[in-house]
């Protein structure tokens, strides 16, 4: 069968020309629900300038905040700045503890946005740039987020471009950007530079856990529906009444899990310019799957997704893929499958890294295929 996997789309650079920052005057309020607080939003939220054009074809953007983007926004300041003392200048961060939070709004289709796309999807815009800078472990995070409804926003499932775009392609990028020589240098000083994306989800955890689009495979690799917390390491948080949630949309710019590990990983073994050495089992598995591939970069991650989110009942996760692939061993067992001969069943059943074992037997197969 021909693989189907595709040419991945090169970023080069985050924007594809450098945006501006114009100052900001007149900035529109944030009204709580409640009527208690108002929000002064940021200048840096509004760019351009909201204007009322005399000419009706002149285009001035970038237009009011949706109920979910303003939302997002008011959650934020309101979460950081429970007095309502924040900073309202364009030229002023947001502070979280020592840390700067530099609060931008994206806006679609602009050449000065900052986009993403996978396979030969649509590109995808996040709404909002949150850029976190921390002097004290001189790192940078270029953080996303995009308050979406989910249940029918991403019509794929874990294999939607917007998903696939939030949890992979900032590895990507990351990969692109080493490769092209750009560096992170502040007063004479290296800086560590991540780029990590959250999709907050404006539709609540009961509709979307009930979609089978979002369904995991379980330690027997049974599909099961996700939890709140499988969801999270998904990097999808839902959006509360209370405030709460933007700590975790802030945690999972700054904090990586295991799952994105694997997916930093998944970029290396995509990347044709680099040689990838499987070490550990996660990465033997991965190893594996790209050999067998004959999906999407899309589709790919998304299996992946599915096998290692959920953890087992001791806290595991993958478990169901190397239970696969354990069987799958069978087939190359020494003097034949079932154990007749040198090796038993026991011997395979028992292994500690069916993974490994099984990527080296398949090398040593295809070797002698091969000769």
């Amino acid at each position: 069968m021909p693989n189907k996997k595709t040419t991945q789309p090169t970023q080069g650079a985050l924007f594809p020309v450098h945006p501006g920052c114009p100052g900001m005057d007149n900035l529109p309020l944030i009204v709580h629900p409640e009527g208690a607080i108002e929000v002064l939003v940021p200048g840096s939220v509004y760019q351009p300038l909201l204007l009322s054009p005399s000419q009706q074809d002149i285009d001035v953007g970038p237009g009011k905040l949706d109920e979910h983007e303003e939302a997002f926004v008011r959650d934020l300041i309101c979460r950081l700045y429970p007095a309502g003392n924040h900073p309202k200048s364009d030229k002023m961060p947001l502070k979280w503890g020592d840390r700067e939070v530099w609060l931008k709004r994206n806006i679609e289709k602009r050449d000065e946005s900052f986009r993403l796309r996978v396979d030969d999807s649509d590109w995808f815009y996040p709404d909002f740039i949150v850029w976190i800078v921390d002097y004290a472990t001189r790192m940078q995070t270029f953080g996303f987020v995009d308050p979406k409804g989910l249940t029918i926003g991403v019509g794929a499932g874990w294999s939607d471009y917007k998903i696939v775009s939030t949890l992979y392609m900032p590895h990507v990028v990351e990969r692109q950007l080493a490769a092209s020589g750009q560096e992170v240098e502040f007063e004479g000083q290296k800086w560590t530079f991540r780029v990590r994306g959250v999709l907050v989800s404006t539709s609540s955890f009961a509709n979307l856990s009930a979609q089978a689009k979002f369904n995991l495979n379980d330690e027997d690799g049974k599909l099961v529906t996700p939890t709140e917390a499988d969801f999270k390491r998904g990097r999808i948080v839902f959006q509360k009444v209370d405030t709460s949630y933007i700590d975790e949309v802030l945690q999972l710019l700054t904090e990586d899990s295991a799952v994105d590990h694997l997916l930093s990983r998944s970029a290396l073994l995509f990347d044709n310019s680099a040689y990838f050495i499987p070490s550990g089992e996660f990465e033997h598995d991965l190893a594996l799957r790209h050999q067998e591939n004959t999906q999407t970069e899309s589709e790919f991650i998304a299996a992946l997704i599915r096998d290692y989110t959920k953890p087992d009942s001791k806290g595991v996760y993958g478990s169901w893929a190397s239970k696969n692939r354990r069987r799958q061993l069978m087939d190359y067992a020494a003097e034949g499958k079932w154990g007749f001969g040198a090796e038993k069943v026991s011997d395979i059943r028992d292994h500690p890294s069916p993974c490994q074992e099984l990527w080296k037997r398949k090398q040593k197969s295809e070797k002698k295929v091969r000769e």
